[in-house]
């Protein structure tokens, strides 16, 4: 009996099982992968903060306005986004109807002048207004011009001084030019002082231009002759003087206080007809009515508190 209770207690054999690792089944280890895209990620990450120090103060504070509000942001431009509103529906108390929802809204993006944020609806307004001026500006020139020939016709003696006068758009506005045609025909002989004819121009002229909100700017040119007087008054001066002189008739006769914002004498420096320095054409006096620019209009409704 012990010997079969000691046979069957025989002690069972320990078989270990080794497994082979092998062939292109298993898997790899991976987490390198995941080190190498943090390194990659935090080195760019690096180069645009050291961009964005090396770069201008403006970069800076569009860098920071778009992490304060990326959605205001144009994705494809990276310029800022206005809403602008259409107007499709009254406002809440202001008319029938419900209130207008963002879908009632489209998009522009702009820059203006100093980068200021600007509501779309002041900006479009400014468009607006910057080219019915400028419709204004050119309606007065030909206002003008009808006053010119009408002049002509009650007073046919002027006729030499009216058919010196030349009225025209240009890009910095309508500039209106007193031509010298011959001698002594606006100003006397080497002088600053008007001739009667010429006031009385210049009257009419003043009451037109003093209707307008534009700026102006009145200029003096002479020709390259050689001024005769004393050697300390040059065409300089007798340019800068005449301009003053226009400039006088045209505050006293019509023009607002602070229309003109600039009276400069040329001399020389641009005639007329540059292939004929000493032609008489060149000495003459321009008056400049200036375009008002979008940025100029923004400022007036702010001003005024017209803008939104």
């Amino acid at each position: 009996m012990a010997d079969e209770q000691e046979h069957g207690h025989k002690e069972q054999p320990i078989i270990i099982k080794k497994v082979k690792k092998g062939g292109h089944g298993g898997h790899h280890g991976g987490a390198w992968k995941v080190a190498y895209a943090d390194f990659v990620t935090a080195m760019m990450a690096f180069f645009i903060v050291m961009w964005i120090l090396a770069s201008s103060e403006k970069v800076k504070q569009q860098v920071s306005a778009y992490f304060q509000d990326p959605g205001a942001f144009n994705f494809l431009t990276g310029k800022r986004t206005i809403p602008i509103d259409l107007q499709l529906q009254p406002e809440p108390g202001k008319g029938e109807g419900e209130g207008k929802s963002k879908s009632d809204q489209i998009f522009i993006s702009f820059d203006n002048k100093n980068g200021d944020t600007v509501k779309g609806a002041t900006y479009i307004k400014a468009i607006k207004d910057s080219i019915d001026a400028a419709k204004k500006v050119e309606d007065v020139g030909n206002s003008l011009k009808k006053e010119v020939q009408k002049l002509l016709a009650e007073r046919p003696e002027m006729e030499k001084i009216l058919s010196s006068i030349k009225i025209e758009m240009t890009k910095e506005g309508l500039r209106i030019e007193l031509i010298e045609s011959s001698e002594s025909l606006f100003f006397e002989v080497g002088s600053s002082k008007l001739k009667k004819e010429a006031l009385e121009l210049l009257t009419k002229l003043a009451t037109e231009i003093g209707k307008l909100p534009n700026n102006v700017e009145v200029e003096g040119h002479t020709d390259s002759r050689a001024y005769s007087g004393k050697n300390v008054y040059s065409n300089w001066e007798l340019s800068a003087d005449r301009a003053n002189s226009a400039r006088r008739i045209l505050e006293s006769k019509g023009l607002w206080e602070g229309q003109i914002v600039k009276v400069t004498g040329f001399s020389d420096r641009k005639l007329r007809n540059p292939e004929n320095p000493f032609d008489v054409t060149n000495r003459r006096i321009s008056i400049l009515i200036k375009q008002m620019s979008t940025n100029q209009l923004l400022a007036t409704q702010s001003e005024t508190g017209n803008a939104e």
